[in-house]
Parts: C-alpha cells; sequence; structure tokens
C-alpha cells in the first residue's frame, strides 16, 4: 500500500463503489478486492471505527508471532493488516450497527467468530491477561507464560503509543498530523466526562436506552 501523495489539508477523492463512498484509490482496485479468495486459516478483524482496531491488530500479531516482539516491527499495523475502511457517513450510527447485528449464537453456528463485546476495551484495560488469553485460544495457539506476559506488556497503551510502527507516527503529516490529534490519545476509559456536560450525557443515555431496547450487548463507559 503505497502512501497517498496529497498535499497539507488537501482532502482524499471519493466516488461510490456499489453504492458505498470510498476513496478512489480503493475503487480502482475494486475488482481484485471483490473477487479476493480468502484461504482457510485467513484471519479478518471486522470493527467500528476507533474501537480497538489498532490494539486488536497488534494483540493478533504479537500471537501470530509467539510474541517475538522483532517480527512486530517488520513494518507499520497498516501494512502488516491489509484493509479496507469504509468512509463515513457509510459507517452510520454505532448502536444502528450494534442492533443489526445478528445473534452470537447464530454467527457461531455459522462460521468460527470470535466476538469482542463492546466492553472490550474496558476490560481489556483492566484484565489485560484475560481477554488476550480468548483471542489466543479463538487463534488456536498455546503460548506459555512467558510469552503471554510480554504480549500483555508491549500491547499496553503506554507501549503501544510509544511505538512508531503501531502508532501511525510513519506516515507522512500531510496524510495524519500528530500535531493536531495524535492518532493514539489518552487510553483513558471514562475520558468522555472530560468532555461531556451533564445534560449531554443525560441526553444520550437517554438516546441510548430507546435505540437499544431488546439487545444483549452491554456497553461499559467507566471502570
Amino acid at each position: 500500500m503505497k502512501p497517498l501523495d496529497l498535499k497539507r489539508n488537501e482532502r482524499i477523492e471519493v466516488d461510490y463503489i456499489k453504492g458505498i463512498l470510498q476513496p478512489t484509490p480503493t475503487c480502482a482496485i475494486w475488482d481484485e478486492i471483490w473477487n479476493f479468495q480468502a484461504k482457510p486459516d485467513d484471519l479478518l478483524i471486522s470493527t467500528y471505527p476507533k474501537a480497538g482496531t489498532t490494539w486488536t491488530q497488534e494483540i493478533v500479531d504479537m500471537i501470530q508471532n509467539d510474541g517475538n516482539i522483532e517480527k512486530c516491527k517488520r513494518a507499520p499495523t497498516h501494512l502488516r493488516f491489509p484493509f479496507i475502511e469504509w468512509i463515513i457517513p457509510s459507517i452510520g450510527s454505532g448502536l444502528d450497527q450494534a442492533n443489526a447485528m445478528p445473534s452470537p449464537r447464530t454467527l457461531k453456528t455459522h462460521l468460527p467468530i470470535q466476538l469482542l463485546p463492546p466492553s472490550f476495551l474496558e476490560k481489556g484495560c483492566k484484565h489485560p491477561k484475560h481477554e488476550i488469553r480468548k483471542i489466543m485460544e479463538f487463534m488456536g495457539k498455546n503460548l506459555d507464560e512467558d510469552a503471554l506476559e510480554k504480549i500483555i506488556y508491549h500491547t499496553s497503551f503506554d507501549m503501544m503509543k510509544k511505538n512508531p510502527m503501531a502508532n501511525y507516527t510513519s506516515l507522512p503529516c500531510e496524510i495524519m498530523d500528530h500535531s493536531v490529534s495524535p492518532f493514539m490519545r489518552k487510553g483513558n476509559v471514562g475520558d468522555w466526562k472530560s468532555y461531556f456536560t451533564v445534560a449531554q450525557n443525560e441526553r444520550f443515555d437517554e438516546d441510548y436506552k430507546k435505540k437499544m431496547i431488546g439487545t444483549t450487548l452491554t456497553f461499559c463507559s467507566s471502570l
């Protein structure tokens, strides 16, 4: 994947493919994407934006490489994990997507899927070993405690924020200007309290109750 040739503050050109808004470079290779044939041991990470994608990618890569730090420094995240990113507003509301998702029981009946619940990020901050072990077992790996502890340490927020292979500082500032907003900010569960007023939070809670009636999903907004 080549970095986009953009001037500062220049917008990425977009177009529609199958009714979905995409960057034009993605549109140019859509036939290749559409005709892609997965192998039985391929692993797909599917996430809502800014919901632990990079963290999950780093965990998966470290498990796959048995906790070998040097192997995981072979390239930046966006090169280690080829990806397609749907452009807003095609993404839609996170609550709408959560409600539209088939039940975990239905999904697991037909496909080998490991569902990471909405509280995965929060649980992972509090009990990383438990959450990482679940991913490891799903991948069919059986790493020893030393390797597991190494993965926990190197996939912690503080370590990943300093890791140029995971924090997106390898991208030119024309694509991602970290002086405006760093890709990895604070990693604090509940930091929404620094931005939401009490009234705004009450409005959100009311909207949440209306849109999530009947779902079994639970969200954690603080530890």
